[in-house]
């Protein structure tokens, strides 16, 4: 009897450990395919260098993808020592895409430089690098400050 309650009892264990992994696993895959990774581009802190960093991003955000990321991107890095692309507070106003062009408005909150910034023209240059390596699908970003046309970027 002890014989087969040994038998018994390390084919229970195995079983609940193989269980066990497979819960883990099917948790980790539900996790990851609900984020999509992006590569983000920020200006270095201590030289004219760039910082790249790799994000997980939800693919189902309330803003759509796009502007999700690009609110990501305003925000800043999480690694130290990077600037902003764009000064403190600057915000998305609208972003939407038609065909292969995105009508991207940023608040004017960009044009209120500080130390932390990127300087304006490479701040836009390095915004279209970062959507444009990004977004496949984007040949073009129309760019607006305040709802007034300021630059056409193209591939």
């Amino acid at each position: 009897m002890k014989e087969f309650i040994k038998k018994n009892l390390s084919t229970f264990i195995i079983s609940i450990a193989l269980l066990l992994i497979l819960l883990f696993s099917l948790a980790i895959y539900f996790v990851k395919n609900n984020s999509k990774s992006y590569v983000f581009i920020f200006p270095s802190a201590d030289n004219e260098s760039y910082i790249v960093e790799r994000r997980n991003l939800a693919k189902d955000s309330v803003q759509g993808e796009i502007n999700y990321f690009i609110d990501e991107l305003l925000l800043g890095s999480g690694v130290e020592r990077t600037k902003l692309i764009f000064s403190l507070g600057t915000k998305v106003n609208s972003c939407f895409l038609r065909d292969d062009i995105l009508y991207l408005d940023i608040s004017e909150d960009l044009l209120n430089i500080d130390e932390s910034s990127y300087p304006i023209e490479n701040g836009i240059n390095l915004l279209k690098e970062n959507i444009l390596k990004n977004f496949s699908n984007i040949n073009k970003v129309e760019l607006f400050i305040g709802k007034r046309f300021v630059a056409s970027l193209e591939k």
